[in-house]
């Protein structure tokens, strides 16, 4: 099962330089890495775009996330919009995000 899973995986282009050549990173511990996160990398522009993030119960305290809100990857500076939280343990949350890229916020700015 675990083939059939890795088999089809949906087109994700890059949404900061729109290349089509990205690798995804699959959250969970039982593929070739144990990431707690899931995120893709561009082989284009070398970014990295985060899908979901973990966080503990004591980080949602501390960081606020909630739907519509931002949140701010300050080790790759960027910045991505709180899609949904999802709590999915005793102690552990997950945050869903979508990218807010330039093109994107500079257009929200002119409809205001």
């Amino acid at each position: 099962m675990g083939e059939a899973s890795q088999a089809f995986q949906p087109d994700r282009p890059c949404p900061w330089c729109g290349s089509a050549a990205t690798r995804l990173v699959q959250r969970g511990y039982t593929g070739p890495t144990d990431e707690v996160d899931q995120y893709y990398t561009c082989d284009g522009c070398g970014k990295t775009t985060y899908e979901l993030i973990a966080k503990t119960a004591r980080e949602m305290r501390m960081g606020r996330f909630r739907a519509g809100g931002v949140y701010q990857d300050r080790i790759h500076h960027t910045r991505y919009l709180v899609n949904r939280v999802l709590k999915v343990g005793l102690n552990e949350y997950l945050v869903y995000l979508k990218p807010i890229v330039a093109a994107e916020l500079a257009q929200a700015e002119v409809t205001r």
